[in-house]
């Protein structure tokens, strides 16, 4: 039961890590959509424990669990299991990230992408707009950004509660028909 049951949360993850390997730090957070991982420092000091639920596109349910911490130039972000199994560790310094998967991942995926959500998420605007590759761009309204690929929407981000880590999140891409909601525990 449990190893099905990590099985199934393995599903969600390869729908958000879905995109090419790249090198350096040039992540693809959709086809076609490049982002450059920003320098941890150019971010909040954070360190935080997350719900995160993901709605995939036939309608199911998974969860896992995520630890944030950015600090002295240092970004890392564990995955795990609802029951705490590790399942990735993602460390960032300098704009690069070294990533320790836990469980099989496909060669074409890039849990990187990971990193770079939570960037989207939580960085300063000014540190997106910097991190776009060529053809991407971001809108902001207040605590909703929208990241567009010729005027197509790639990823929204919807934050609630004070700024960084936030109270919740929802992240979408239409595309994938998929739906992140986020929630800070022990606030």
């Amino acid at each position: 039961m449990y190893r099905r049951r990590l099985l199934l949360l393995s599903l969600p993850l390869t729908l958000l890590l879905a995109g090419c390997r790249q090198p350096s730090a040039q992540v693809y957070v959709a086809p076609g959509v490049p982002f450059r991982l920003c320098r941890p420092e150019a971010g909040p000091e954070l360190s935080v424990n997350q719900e995160v639920v993901f709605r995939l596109p036939d309608g199911r349910r998974e969860t896992a669990l995520a630890a944030i911490e950015n600090h002295g130039g240092s970004l890392s972000l564990v995955a795990s299991s609802p029951l705490g199994q590790t399942l990735v560790v993602i460390q960032a310094k300098g704009g690069e990230a070294a990533v320790d998967a836990r469980i099989p991942i496909p060669g074409d995926l890039d849990p990187r992408v990971l990193a770079a959500l939570v960037q989207f998420a939580l960085w300063p605007e000014a540190a997106i707009r910097a991190a776009l590759g060529p053809g991407a761009r971001l809108e902001q309204d207040g605590d909703r950004r929208i990241l567009l690929r010729r005027d197509q929407v790639v990823w929204t981000v919807v934050r609630e509660g004070a700024a960084p880590p936030y109270r919740s999140l929802v992240l979408e891409n239409p595309a994938m028909g998929l739906v992140v909601r986020v929630r800070t525990l022990g606030e």
